[in-house]
């Protein structure tokens, strides 16, 4: 099969061209438990304008490790703050970041003569683009739900400050997509239902690399024999089937909810020190992507 990249992701590709030369600011969403694997790599500074990283979904993510990340893409030359969506607080103080920069001036630059001020919103799909869209807004401006793909048109939206922000489909290259199998576990790539056992398995495999193991009950005392864990995981929880066997399929899809809504903790995966081979040994195997016309 020929790789190719969904229509919809090709299009908010050549939207972000198209929108480019009226943009003063582009927000990079990003998600706070895994940031660095969760980025377009390189593509901010592609685009040369001036940015923002937003670490979202930072109530999933450890609060220390967030400011440890916060550090590290101040210090590589980002602006770089947390985000929560859902908390008014801190969507009020990242509106206020965005007006500063946005309405700064660049030295050597002229100034725009128009009065508002363009913000180009950018991130994978499912990372909370829409969400945070709206609670910028403080209304229903733009669609969102809890699963991948829900964006598919570009639309610009009035927020008050005298800014616009443009609201685009996720973006994926196909280097995020040799990283889709641990994408799935942040709920950016969607899983099927009857997977969820490959899941559990590899999300408690990635838990134990990375060196969050203690955040399931249990797994660091497992020894890597996943079959067992799973079965005493679904003994604890009392998912039975008929004859008291343990229902293990149960237990994974139960495993995957809770570890997405933060069930187990606030958890980052992927820590700021760490090399990013760890979280992603592999990456030779690129998943392939029917287009639109297939």
């Amino acid at each position: 099969m020929k790789k190719e990249l969904p229509g919809h992701i090709k299009k908010a590709f050549k939207s972000i061209d198209r929108f480019l030369p009226v943009v003063d600011l582009i927000v990079e969403l990003v998600d706070a438990r895994m940031p660095q694997g969760s980025r377009l790599s390189g593509l901010i500074n592609r685009l040369g304008k001036r940015s923002l990283i937003a670490l979202g979904k930072a109530d999933l993510a450890a609060p220390q490790e967030t400011e440890k990340w916060i550090s590290r893409f101040k210090q590589e030359g980002y602006a770089c703050l947390s985000l929560d969506s859902r908390s008014r607080a801190s969507v009020k103080k990242l509106a206020s970041v965005i007006q500063k920069i946005a309405f700064e001036k660049i030295p050597g630059k002229s100034t725009p003569t128009r009065k508002v001020r363009r913000v180009m919103i950018i991130g994978i799909p499912n990372v909370g683009k829409s969400t945070l869209i709206n609670s910028l807004a403080g209304r229903k401006a733009a669609r969102a739900a809890n699963m991948p793909g829900v964006t598919r048109d570009v639309q610009w939206i009035k927020i008050s400050g005298q800014l616009e922000l443009l609201d685009l489909p996720g973006i994926l290259d196909f280097s995020l997509l040799r990283r889709g199998s641990i994408l799935k576990l942040i709920n950016t790539i969607p899983g099927r239902e009857d997977d969820s056992y490959e899941q559990a398995g590899l999300l408690c495999d990635v838990l134990t690399r990375t060196g969050c193991s203690e955040a399931i009950p249990g797994l660091d005392q497992s020894d890597g024999k996943f079959d067992q864990f799973m079965r005493d995981y679904a003994a604890k929880m009392n998912f039975l089937i008929k004859g008291g066997e343990p229902d293990t399929h149960r237990a994974a899809a139960d495993m995957i909810k809770r570890f997405q809504s933060g069930g187990f903790g606030r958890v980052t995966i992927e820590k700021a020190e760490m090399d990013l081979s760890v979280l992603f040994p592999d990456e030779e195997n690129v998943q392939e992507v029917p287009s639109e016309n297939e």
